[in-house]
């Protein structure tokens, strides 16, 4: 009849055949695979998957293996990684913050704490420089986190290490760049290289010692294969045998040092290092 809707037809299952099975998704993936896959992400694309679907609302939280960063340039990063933080259950072995504003310091604090004891392994914090070199000075927890293998600070200030300090025992890389130390200071930071005996690679540019009287003090490092010393004062320090050195570049200004240049060089027992250059 004209005007009248067509009827569809059935398609009947021949008696053989098979229903059709639903297409694959993450979401059939155990959870021990979707946490790996999780684990494998930068911090702020993990905890965008909790957009993804009600399966994956909070699984970034358990998923080990996370790396913490954030960059400059990086507005509200701040106030965001302590919130993220507090949230995530598993230990936190990378974290890196690269540029972090005046606003942002007694946060930093906050991390510290926390990072001590989710046995951080790796960790760089890097402040804005301050005006008139006024840096912020670090919690004193910087010293308890024991397993660190990589440290990296710039532009802040190290308070004096605790008397029952221990050392890094695991650390091979230490990076400080414009970090000053209060007054004696000099004997916290040969205490952190001393106390690291698997350091193999030490960067010491524009480190201060603060209070204008400083006590001699020496680096002792028997697996350092890399050393960089650029400052702008001599501090007193010197260098025990370096077995173990392959490069070496030290730069001091001229007028803050009066050094025995060829004992110095004594010091290293490879002949390939790069030299000593005094500005």
């Amino acid at each position: 009849m004209e005007g009248s809707p067509r009827r569809r037809k059935l398609r009947r299952l021949s008696p053989g055949a098979a229903p059709q099975q639903p297409k694959p998704s993450l979401n059939s993936l155990p959870s021990e695979i979707l946490e790996n896959i999780v684990g494998r992400l930068p911090v702020r694309q993990a905890v965008r998957t909790s957009a993804l679907s009600r399966d994956w609302r909070r699984r970034w939280e358990s998923s080990p293996g996370i790396r913490f960063g954030w960059g400059s340039g990086e507005a509200g990063a701040a106030a965001a990684v302590g919130q993220i933080l507090a949230r995530y259950a598993c230990p936190v072995r990378h974290f890196r913050h690269g540029w972090i504003e005046s606003g942002g310091s007694a946060r930093a604090d906050e991390w510290l704490v926390v990072l001590a004891g989710r046995g951080v392994e790796h960790l760089a914090l890097i402040f804005s420089e301050a005006d008139n070199f006024l840096f912020h000075t670090l919690h004193a927890a910087i010293f308890s986190c024991r397993e660190l293998t990589k440290l990296e600070l710039g532009s802040c200030r190290l308070p004096a290490a605790p008397s029952d300090f221990s050392g890094f025992p695991n650390l091979t890389v230490l990076t400080l760049t414009m970090v000053a130390f209060p007054p004696h200071g000099e004997r916290t930071l040969e205490a952190m290289i001393s106390s690291a005996p698997l350091l193999q690679s030490l960067e010491l540019k524009n480190v201060s010692m603060e209070g204008g009287e400083w006590d001699e003090w020496v680096i002792r490092a028997p697996n350092l294969k890399d050393l960089i010393i650029q400052l702008e004062f001599d501090f007193l320090w010197e260098i025990e045998q370096l077995p173990s050195i392959q490069t070496a570049t030290i730069s001091v200004d001229n007028e803050s040092t009066d050094r025995d240049f060829v004992q110095l060089l004594t010091c290293f027992a490879r002949p390939s290092y790069t030299g000593y250059r005094s500005g």
